[in-house]
């Protein structure tokens, strides 16, 4: 065989090899997204499912106190649990907008990591938002049910306990705050701790920043 006939050979099996390489690339590339585009789909479904609750509370606490508006504390508890309705479905609507910038419009993985990452602080925050009032809310919402289906003011009846009952909320709420910005900006090297902030922003968006930490991983090398 002529020495460019060794050649020619040779630069056919590498071309060969660099297109097969090239396309197990772009296999594992497809099914990473894949994945990630799939572990999506089950936040947004989920998403929808809290932004439907959120929408029938809030309609359900309207009627409430509309229906009651001529009782004080009920009027009052009433737009209360409202306003904190309102927030819900603005807080599960904003996230949904961000889920769907990520899983509709295809991009580039540095851009889709930087919205995961956006929407991951924003549930922190937002989870924050929303828990804090529940410290003293939780108790107006049984309340609230219990006066609506049985006519019972339990909020009249026990006054001094439902009281006492927000003055350990609003403690609660206090340390909540205390806490929150004695981790804020700091490595958290507890375990436990570690996994109610990946709770708290959501342990499907934590899988799919994996996968995209891997493919990023993946491309750089």
């Amino acid at each position: 065989m002529e020495l460019e006939d060794i050649k020619r050979a040779w630069q056919e099996m590498e071309l060969r090899q660099d297109g097969m390489a090239a396309l197990w690339l772009a296999e594992y590339r497809d099914r990473r997204k894949d994945k990630t585009r799939s572990i999506l789909r089950w936040s947004i479904a989920g998403q929808v499912a809290e932004l439907a609750i959120w929408v029938v509370f809030t309609a359900w606490i309207a009627s409430f106190w509309v229906a009651h508006r001529e009782v004080t504390h009920w009027l009052v508890i009433g737009l209360l649990l409202h306003v904190y309705g309102v927030a819900g479905i603005w807080s599960a609507a904003t996230q949904l907008l961000f889920l769907s910038r990520i899983y509709l419009f295809d991009a580039p993985v540095l851009t889709l990591q930087k919205r995961l990452a956006q929407l991951r602080r924003f549930r922190v925050w937002s989870t924050l938002a929303l828990g804090l009032p529940w410290w003293c809310l939780w108790l107006l919402v049984p309340l609230a049910a219990l006066y609506q289906w049985t006519g019972v003011d339990g909020f009249a009846a026990g006054s001094g306990w439902v009281w006492a009952t927000m003055a350990v909320g609003v403690a609660g709420m206090g340390f909540s705050v205390w806490l929150a910005r004695r981790l804020a900006g700091r490595p958290i090297a507890s375990p436990w701790v570690r996994r109610i902030v990946d709770d708290m922003s959501g342990c499907n968006l934590l899988r799919a920043s994996r996968q995209l930490d891997e493919l990023a991983r993946f491309d750089r090398e």
